[in-house]
Order: structure tokens, then C-alpha cells, then sequence
């Protein structure tokens, strides 16, 4: 069993969950953004103009955790990536050494 084949597989696994995961979040923010609600979808009657408001400062909320989501998914992707190059390239580096391919 070749566990350096395997650890570079596991960590190429890991950098596409994070990418797929980060990907997400976009969905759910064009979600989010394609709902248009404005304070009419609430009602005319006067309470329900404190529930637009509500709901906007929760959609700025939610907007501003899926922006913040996906930047950490991201620096996760690339992270995995630059581990499993300095991986790969340190195992090369003492195959060679030691005479291997």
C-alpha cells in the first residue's frame, strides 16, 4: 500500500468537500437575493412594517455569514492544496535523495 498515493488522495478529497461546501454558501446567498422580499410583502397594516425591517436586518445578517462562510471554505481549499504540494514535493525530494523515483 502506498500511504504517500493515499494521504495526497485524502487531502485532494478534503479540498473538494471545502470547495463544494464554499460553493454552497453562494447558493444559498443568490438564494437569499433572488427572494426580493420588500416591506409590502409584509402587509399595509402598520405592525408590519417593523417586521420588514426585521427581516431585512436578518437577511443582511444571514448575507453577511454566507459571504464570511465562504471565505473560510475557501482559505480551507487552498490550505489543503499547499499541504498536499509541500507533501508531494518533500516526498519527492527524499525519493531522490535516497535514490527512488
Amino acid at each position: 500500500m502506498d500511504t504517500t498515493k493515499i494521504a495526497l488522495q485524502a487531502l485532494d478529497g478534503y479540498r473538494q468537500a471545502a470547495t463544494q461546501i464554499a460553493d454552497g454558501f453562494d447558493r444559498a446567498k443568490q438564494g437569499l437575493t433572488d427572494a426580493d422580499v420588500s416591506g409590502d410583502s409584509f402587509g399595509l397594516l402598520q405592525e408590519s412594517q417593523g417586521i420588514a425591517g426585521k427581516y431585512s436586518e436578518r437577511c443582511e445578517d444571514g448575507l453577511q455569514v454566507l459571504t464570511d462562510g465562504r471565505t473560510v471554505f475557501d482559505a480551507l481549499a487552498d490550505a489543503m492544496e499547499a499541504i498536499r504540494d509541500a507533501y508531494r514535493s518533500a516526498d519527492l525530494a527524499a525519493a531522490q535523495r535516497y535514490g527512488g523515483k
